[in-house]
């Protein structure tokens, strides 16, 4: 296009995702194909320049459209939203790709003040394409007024993208059941999404969380647990928070403590109906305020110590908003709000101040400024004082491992021609197919690789006794005396590979004998521009059958329906499975030289970082490209060392994990302290049920974002609509 001094041009960068659409006065325009009336500031035009007039009614009409369509698309959860909002963007390429893409021209008039239309010049929109694909379209307003014409336009590129599937979670429950956990330690968020009443979560024997925690049901606490609020390793500036659906009962030692300062959005426990304590609770520390909010509160035994507000607030049904204190020792270093009534039975500090809807016995054991004890009080429920939404649900997932292996989709899956080809008969491939090529056996790999983060390389040696380069299974068909006692066995994914998938054939049972290390490399070259992630993955796939039945979507919970699923059951000892690149960091040569044996304890100076943010001195994984899909009743007991470094999609399995895991691994967080840990995953698991034992602990680090895990949000049925606005010209 010619750009003389005469023309404008404004460019104004910006992109407008659609999750929900409005369907207001502009998008009315795009549903029916129709502009009547737009409203135009007038005082723009007031000039007795013909050519200026026309030139400012194109550009406030045009501007009116665009800027219209941005404000009425809040983001929005709502599925007929959703609906509208692709119906809008389907019917803007409609009109674009009308006349062969020269699109659809209509008239438009405009309101004046006294509501009648205005004779301020005679104006078209045109909706068309621009070039050949309707994914890029040109809105053209021409507006001629007494002889003089100008144009302008807009230029637009649609879009309608998968909406990748968030994982936030160190551990996900996903079952409908309770579950118990001894000595469990996460480093990173938890929760337990389903949200079915009645279910028990049990903590006991020094369990600790070091970040956030949701779970749908009750806690029971019975031997000193902790929870340490972090900041998110998600995103470092967002802030960590405990959210129990039902009750919460301390019968010993709990603490709730924060590593950040207080500030609105985060730093508070919200428990949705009772908080009952016959031991010491911790809630905050000096500087380190966390508030509490619940519906009923018993606080007996001995000490309950708080630093922040504790907010008693009416519930549903017989949550009366009532609070009982009658604890041995009980100080609340903040303001109590009540809006039940308030019965203190021995002695309560407040530093701050008292407010009670209704009555306070006791009073006189309150210590506190009697001018801040308020009875009969107003509670505003604002600001810091807003009680928390528990979410009616967590985000569920729509499609499940036999999605992946199976459908036809391709918005689905990428896998599911791998998968099936092992039960088609044109993939017979078994590890042992690969020790039976001299080229894939005692493989020794050299490659530069910076090691420091400085941009040096160094040339990294490493050797490893069976290498595998395509799709296979793993069957107990190795030999023993060759491949047992900690062997090597490297994963090569490449561009030539594409998605490497493993099916583990079903009833593997690996001993302690065995003990296989697997190291997945991944050096596809083609890599996501936003993530970094490269395209393909390393699967490694339950044995479920090829009698599988994809039965739709759910027309009521939305969810995927399959059937015909086949159980498995797996046991390793000892299995440690390594990303490539954190492995010949975490270890140095006198391990990465040896082709078998328990590689031991990472080497001095190793630093894992599982933030978000760069900590010097310390390695932060990419998004891992391992992924553990695991369908419908198969069950992986991993014992005596197991070590995983992948993320498990297993939401209809159980996953039991009850290993020490790898020991001496140094983790940061992203202020650079430092904490030594037995581990036993650094991923995120997603399991029906999830069993540990010993001291062991688990770390996040999301999937890769270009992984079939992606979808399992949502995928195609859950896409997100919309545009980008590239520029306006004046022609």
């Amino acid at each position: 296009m010619e750009n003389t001094p005469k023309r404008k041009q404004r460019n104004k960068p910006g992109v407008v995702l659609f999750t929900a659409v409005a369907v207001m006065l502009m998008l009315s325009i795009l549903l029916t194909a129709t502009v009547s009336y737009v409203s135009v500031n007038r005082t723009k035009t007031n000039d007795n320049y013909k050519s200026k007039q026309a030139y400012l009614t194109a550009s406030s009409t045009l501007e009116s459209f665009i800027n219209q369509i941005q404000t009425d698309t809040a983001p929005t959860n709502d599925p007929t939203a959703k609906a509208q909002q692709k119906k809008a963007i389907d019917n803007l390429k409609k009109l674009a790709s009308a006349n062969s893409g020269k699109g659809t021209t209509t008239n438009v008039s405009y309101n004046g003040s006294n509501g009648k239309s205005d004779n301020i010049g005679t104006t078209k929109i045109t909706v068309a394409q621009e070039g050949t694909s309707v994914a890029n379209i040109v809105v053209t307003c021409e507006t001629t007024y007494l002889g003089k014409t100008e144009k302008v336009a807009a230029h637009i590129s649609t879009q309608s993208v998968t909406k990748p599937a968030e994982y936030t979670n160190t551990i996900e429950l996903v079952g409908n059941g309770g579950a118990g956990y001894d000595n469990l330690n996460v480093i990173g968020d938890m929760a337990g999404i389903n949200n079915t009443t009645g279910k028990v979560y049990r903590f006991t024997n020094n369990t600790s969380i070091y970040g956030s925690y949701l779970m749908y049901g009750s806690l029971e606490v019975s031997t000193q647990p902790l929870i340490m609020l972090k900041p998110s390793l998600v995103d470092e500036k967002q802030g960590s928070t405990v959210t129990i659906s039902e009750n919460l009962d301390v019968s010993n030692e709990f603490h709730i403590n924060s590593t950040m300062a207080r500030a609105d959005g985060y730093n508070y426990v919200n428990i949705g109906q009772k908080l009952s304590t016959s031991n010491h609770m911790d809630v905050g520390s000096s500087g380190f305020d966390v508030d509490l909010f619940c519906c009923e509160a018993n606080i007996g035994g001995n000490d309950y110590t708080q630093y922040g507000n504790f907010y008693v607030y009416k519930g549903a049904g017989a949550y009366n908003g009532d609070a009982t204190f009658g604890a041995a020792g009980q100080t609340i270093n903040g303001s109590l709000y009540v809006e039940g009534d308030l019965n203190v039975t021995k002695s309560l500090k407040v530093t701050g101040s008292v407010y009670v809807t209704g009555t306070i016995t006791g009073k006189d054991k309150i210590v506190c400024t009697a001018s801040n004890i308020h009875e009969g009080a107003v509670l505003s429920k604002a600001g810091r004082d807003a009680k928390p939404q528990i979410p009616v649900s967590a985000d569920a997932y729509v499609y499940y491992p036999e999605d992946f292996f199976m459908s036809n989709d391709t918005n689905v899956t990428t896998i599911s021609d791998q998968y099936q080809a092992f039960y088609d008969g044109s993939n017979t491939k078994t590890f042992n197919t690969f020790a039976s090529d001299w080229t894939n056996v005692d493989y020794t790999l050299t490659e530069l690789i910076d090691l420091t983060g400085t941009g040096a390389k160094t040339p990294v040696t490493s050797r490893y006794k069976l290498r595998i380069t395509s799709s296979c299974t793993w069957a107990s068909d190795l030999s023993f005396n060759d491949y047992g006692n900690g062997s090597r066995i490297l994963v090569d994914v490449s561009d030539s590979s594409g998605d490497i998938v493993i099916r583990l054939q079903n009833g593997l049972n690996l001993g302690a004998e065995w003990s296989p290390v697997i190291v997945v490399r991944n050096r596809s070259t083609i890599i996501d521009t936003t993530t970094g992630d490269r395209k393909y993955n390393c699967y490694f796939v339950s044995d479920s059958g090829s009698a599988i039945t994809l039965n739709g979507i759910d027309s009521v919970t939305g969810k995927s329906q399959h059937s015909g699923s086949s159980a498995c059951n797996y046991s390793f000892k000892g299995l440690k499975v390594f990303d490539y690149d954190t492995y010949v960091r975490m270890f140095d040569s006198s391990v990465l030289n040896n082709t078998k044996g328990n590689p031991g304890l990472p080497q001095s100076g190793f630093v894992l970082n599982p933030t978000s943010v760069d900590v010097a001195g310390s390695y932060r994984p990419k998004n891992s490209s391992i992924i553990f899909l695991f369908g419908e009743n198969t069950t992986l007991n991993a014992t005596d060392q197991s070590f995983f470094q992948g993320s498990f999609y297993s939401p209809q399995a159980i996953v039991n994990i009850a290993t020490s895991g790898l020991g001496g691994l140094v983790v940061t967080d992203s202020a650079g302290g430092k904490m030594t840990v037995q581990c036993c995953a650094v991923g995120v698991v997603i399991a029906n049920s999830f069993g540990n034992a010993n001291t062991a602990f688990y770390v996040y680090t999301k999937p890769s974002t270009t992984s079939v895990m992606q979808n399992a949000k949502g995928g195609k049925d859950d896409s997100a609509f919309g545009y980008t606005l590239d520029r306006y010209d004046h022609y």
